[in-house]
């Protein structure tokens, strides 16, 4: 169906297979974690809930947009004239329905599904451009179109259009002049839009929601594969999708674009790539993008058995360290240990400082003093020692020098 042949199949099936392994054993290493491309993802086979809701989402903003501003809707079907189709229906004696080979189809590549596709597409551009559309104001119009197929495989385009009531009849006239052939048709008679067009929308999806494997997917899903076809557009009457994705809800499509249009919402772009940088609302900072460390994309499939294995033992060795500090401590202040038989590394902030500056170090080892003084100055604590580096522990000659200065005895070890 739709001229999807059973090749054009296995090699779309094939395509996606691979995109699928890509998107899910190729990684970004974000704060400390790996996560699979496929969490960044979504169209209408891969994450297709999200795609769904998120078309739901749209089409409902556009329909109340329009509501609020008493807005009145048309609907066009703009469809190709007959040297596109490469099959016509025709009526059987008995009844039934038939394709059957066009004669007036022309087979060249200005004929083509995805020439004819384009065209149909300017003819968009061409209603929009009129005097009519054009005169009306920016924030009172907006429209929404899908393409779908007919059985051949020919495309055909749905337009839904909302004006101002005065300018209803004109838009009309607008669209029929712009008419490729006699089967394209415009009403005016529609009583809940958003159920309308995605009547239409629907039709053109292969709903993976319950279940979302590639075997599940129809020919007309490999049609809009296969001729690189959007399914829908959408008038620039809200902000950026990118940046309504980024806050993940926080705001409505509506609000975002009303405070974005009032600057109450403010987006930095990056100047090389025009991607959003930060975005802030009147109040400060509500999003930024991540740094993420691109080379350590992991190209390989992950073992998260033993990710997790690691992050076990990675957490059960930090305790293991914070309880022997606490423990030092306490042993520390009791009396029972002597601050030179402890670990320098698992010393307290306090209890470094005070056992570098309350303890005679004549009797320390110089190497163990030039430990001490390393991690004060790890710490930022440098203003104690005044070393403007960490000391060279395999210098001997020169840690000698460093403490001599200090008045301190040099034993050997």
């Amino acid at each position: 169906m739709y001229g999807i042949s059973e090749l054009d199949k296995k090699f779309l099936k094939f395509k996606l297979k691979n995109q699928k392994k890509f998107l899910d054993e190729n990684f970004l290493y974000i704060n400390g974690e790996c996560k699979p491309y496929s969490d960044f993802y979504f169209s209408s086979w891969h994450n297709s809930n999200r795609y769904i809701a998120e078309l739901n989402n749209r089409v409902s903003s556009l329909n109340k947009y329009a509501n609020d501003r008493g807005l009145k809707p048309i609907f066009a079907v703009l469809t190709l004239p007959s040297e596109y189709h490469r099959k016509k229906i025709i009526t059987l004696k008995s009844g039934r329905k038939k394709l059957v080979n066009n004669k007036k189809f022309i087979d060249d590549e200005n004929h083509t599904i995805k020439a004819g596709s384009d065209r149909l597409q300017s003819v968009v551009r061409s209603i929009m451009n009129s005097n009519t559309i054009r005169s009306i104001p920016k924030y009172e119009k907006c429209y929404i179109t899908t393409k779908e197929p007919h059985k051949d495989g020919t495309c055909h385009l749905n337009l839904l259009l909302f004006v101002p009531k005065k300018f209803l009849s004109r838009s009309v006239n607008v669209i029929k002049n712009r008419f490729l052939d006699t089967h394209s048709k415009v009403t005016t008679d529609i009583k809940n839009p958003t159920a309308y067009i995605m009547k239409y929308i629907f039709k053109t999806l292969d709903d993976l929601r319950e279940n979302s494997e590639l075997e599940n997917l129809t020919d007309i899903t490999f049609w809009y594969l296969k001729h690189k076809i959007r399914r829908f557009t959408m008038s620039q009457t809200f902000i950026s999708l990118e940046i309504y994705r980024k806050l993940n809800g926080r705001y409505s499509l509506i609000s975002l674009t009303k405070n974005y249009n009032k600057g109450l919402i403010t987006v930095l772009l990056d100047p090389e790539s025009k991607k959003p940088m930060q975005i802030f609302d009147e109040f400060g900072e509500i999003w930024q993008k991540r740094r993420v460390n691109h080379n350590n994309s992991i190209k390989t499939t992950i073992d998260w058995q033993s990710i997790k294995e690691n992050r076990k033992d990675i957490k059960l060795n930090k305790l293991k360290s914070l309880n022997q500090k606490r423990r030092n401590l306490e042993l520390y202040y009791s009396g029972e240990l002597n601050p030179k038989e402890m670990s320098i590394t698992n010393m307290s902030d306090w209890t470094l400082t005070n056992y570098y500056l309350a303890y005679d170090h004549s009797d320390e080892n110089v190497q163990r003093l030039a430990i001490l003084e390393n991690e004060l100055y790890k710490r930022g604590f440098n203003n104690l020692t005044n070393n403007n580096d960490l000391l060279d522990l395999n210098d001997i000659d020169e840690l000698y020098n460093h403490f001599i200065d200090k008045e301190m005895k040099y034993l050997e070890f």
